[in-house]
C-alpha cells in the first residue's frame, strides 16, 4: 500500500477555510503552552499489557477484523495493515472507560492492545508510534496520556463493539483526529462541535471522495458504521 500524503492538502472539512491537516505532526510530549490545560493523567487505558501477535487466532472461532499499526522501528510490514482476532481475543476484555475518547464520541469505539517489541528495534524513538498516539488525544487537552505519547510501540487496534475495523476506517479516524488537533494548535480550544457522529460523517464525505481520485484501495469503501 503507497500513500500519497502529499494529496491530503487539498481535501475540504467540516468548513470552507479549515482543510484537513496533511502530514501528522509528533505529538506534545511535554507542557501545554499557556491557555491550554494540562494532559489527564494516564487512565486504564494507557496500561494495556502485552499480548500474542493475532496470528495466534484459534480455529474455529468468530474471525474479528482489526488493524496492526506498526511502529516507526517496525520493519516486518507496511505501517498498518489488516489482521483477523478470534472473538474471545483478551483485547475485547477491556471496559467500555478505557476506548479512546474521541473515537468513541464518534461511534467507533477503538481499543488498543500492545504487540511484542523484540521482533524490531526497540530504541525509544523506534518504538513511537505516532498513529496510535493521535487515536488517544484526550477531548479537552488534546494531549493523549503520558504512556500513548511516546514508545507505544507496534499495537493491535480493535473495535469493541466487534464490528469490522478496516486499514481505510482506522486512516479515517486518524485523520480526523489529526484535523482536530490542527483546531488545538490554532488556539481556539477544544472543537466540541466536531466531537460527534453527524459531523465525522460530513469530513468522512469530502475526505473519502478526494481519496478515491488517486488510490484505488478507498473504492467502496463503507462508512464506519
Amino acid at each position: 500500500m503507497v500513500i500519497d500524503y502529499s494529496k491530503w492538502d487539498n481535501i475540504d472539512t467540516d468548513s470552507d477555510d479549515e482543510p484537513v491537516r496533511s502530514a501528522p505532526q509528533p505529538a506534545k510530549a511535554t507542557e501545554p503552552q499557556a491557555g491550554q490545560k494540562n494532559p489527564a493523567p494516564p487512565s486504564q487505558a494507557s496500561t494495556p499489557a502485552p499480548d500474542k501477535p493475532p496470528d495466534d487466532a484459534s480455529a474455529g472461532k468468530e474471525k474479528i477484523k482489526a488493524v496492526i499499526v506498526r511502529c516507526d522501528g517496525d520493519t516486518t510490514g507496511p505501517k498498518w495493515s489488516a489482521t483477523t482476532i478470534p472473538s474471545d481475543h483478551p483485547i475485547f476484555e477491556q471496559q467500555r472507560k478505557n476506548e479512546a475518547p474521541l473515537p468513541a464520541l464518534l461511534g467507533i469505539p477503538l481499543i488498543f492492545r500492545r504487540l511484542p517489541s523484540s521482533q524490531f528495534n526497540t530504541r525509544a524513538s523506534g518504538l513511537d508510534n505516532q498513529i496510535v498516539t493521535y487515536l488517544n488525544i484526550e477531548l479537552e487537552s488534546g494531549f493523549a496520556p503520558a504512556a500513548w505519547q511516546s514508545q507505544v510501540g507496534t499495537v493491535l487496534v480493535a473495535r469493541q463493539d466487534k464490528k469490522p475495523l478496516l486499514e481505510q476506517h482506522l486512516e479515517g479516524v486518524w485523520m480526523y483526529c489529526d484535523y482536530i488537533l490542527g483546531l488545538f494548535g490554532d488556539g481556539a480550544g477544544p472543537p466540541r462541535h466536531l466531537y460527534s457522529r453527524p459531523a465525522f460523517e460530513k469530513w468522512w464525505a469530502r475526505y473519502a471522495e478526494e481519496t478515491r481520485g488517486y488510490r484505488d484501495d478507498w473504492n467502496n469503501v463503507p462508512l464506519p458504521y
